[in-house]
């Protein structure tokens, strides 16, 4: 259980740091270059990067509410 905590705990921060942060340099394309594709799936390219990994964060937010956190816990 503790395992669990710990992965839901290092794939939150890795969302909110490559969601965000400095991940956005990954995908971000090079404004002059002329081959450069801005969009993906009709939404331009960082858009759709954010939403990906805000997914991610709602995923975790979601199993740790259906499986780790207990009413019991609040005693």
């Amino acid at each position: 259980m503790n395992n669990i905590r710990n992965l839901l705990i290092f794939l939150f921060l890795l969302a909110v740091f490559m969601g965000a942060g400095p991940g956005l340099y990954l995908i971000n394309p090079d404004p002059l270059d002329p081959k450069a594709d801005f969009l993906a799936f009709g939404l331009p390219v960082i858009y759709v990067w954010g939403l990906c990994w805000y997914v991610v964060q709602f995923a975790v937010i979601l199993y740790a509410y259906k499986h780790l956190w207990r009413a019991d816990d609040d005693a």
